[in-house]
């Protein structure tokens, strides 16, 4: 099979062996991948470090293997993103981890593609990194096809909203609510930030005039959805507080 050339982001990297590296990386054309880069960690290589660091923009080539890790060549550096804060390359890195944990491998979808270049094109320049990141992970939920429903009762469309569904994956009126065990009461307030967030474009998401533990609240009903469509036997999120309530 000829190589595939495709610019991708680097999900994650492991060393292997002495001078190789294994890559995860999210794809344009091939969606999440795993594959091996060689010799690029050897004193003779010409591949600088940052081509294959958490975090890079890169181009390269990719020979699919029908099993075991496929095999990346070439990699030629975009952009690295350097931030001139350490808060917003930490908030693109956990962003870059929640592709890793819920887009399975070999998974191709453009729009998540395209989610990630324009949170990174924020994040150079905002001033708001937790906004950000809350919108990501709202509009990644809405791509995964897991919610998020914030306009009215997820089941009878009444629009006096008292709770919130991560199984159903919106908001519940009260007599809905009550009949379901998994469902957590909501804040008006609450709803109507989802709402914003929801339908604004993240270039355009500082606009939205609102306190940091709001967002982290939101953030946690976002966890809950994810949470539940997946089989995980361990906390993602413990250190995602940390956007929330303190700078870098």
């Amino acid at each position: 099979m000829p190589p595939i050339k495709t610019d991708g982001f680097v999900l994650k990297r492991i060393d292997f062996r002495e001078t190789s590296v294994i890559l995860t990386l999210f794809t344009k054309e091939l969606g999440k991948i795993k594959g091996v880069l060689k010799g690029v960690r050897s004193q003779k290589s010409k591949i600088s470090p940052l081509t294959f660091s958490e975090g890079s923009y890169i181009n390269l080539f990719v020979y699919k293997k029908k099993t075991g890790l496929n095999l990346f060549t070439s990699p030629f550096l975009i952009d690295f993103l350097n931030f001139e804060k350490k808060r917003e390359y930490k908030v693109y890195l956990w962003i870059l981890k929640l592709i890793d944990l819920f887009v399975p491998e070999n998974q191709t979808d453009e729009n998540i593609f395209s989610l990630i270049f324009t949170t990174k094109e924020v994040l150079k320049y905002t001033k708001k990194p937790w906004l950000v990141f809350l919108g990501f992970k709202i509009k990644f939920i809405e791509i995964l096809g897991y919610g998020i429903k914030t306009d009215s009762c997820s089941k009878c469309n009444n629009r006096k909203i008292y709770f919130f569904s991560p199984k159903i994956g919106g908001v519940l009126c009260k007599e809905c609510g009550k009949r379901e065990f998994d469902c957590v009461k909501i804040l008006g307030k609450i709803n109507s930030i989802m709402k914003f967030v929801k339908k604004k474009d993240l270039r355009n998401i500082e606009v939205l005039k609102v306190k940091k533990n709001d967002c982290e609240k939101i953030n946690f009903l976002c966890n809950l959805i994810l949470y539940y469509h997946t089989s995980f036997d361990f906390i993602w999120w413990e250190n995602e507080k940390y956007i929330f309530r303190r700078d870098y």
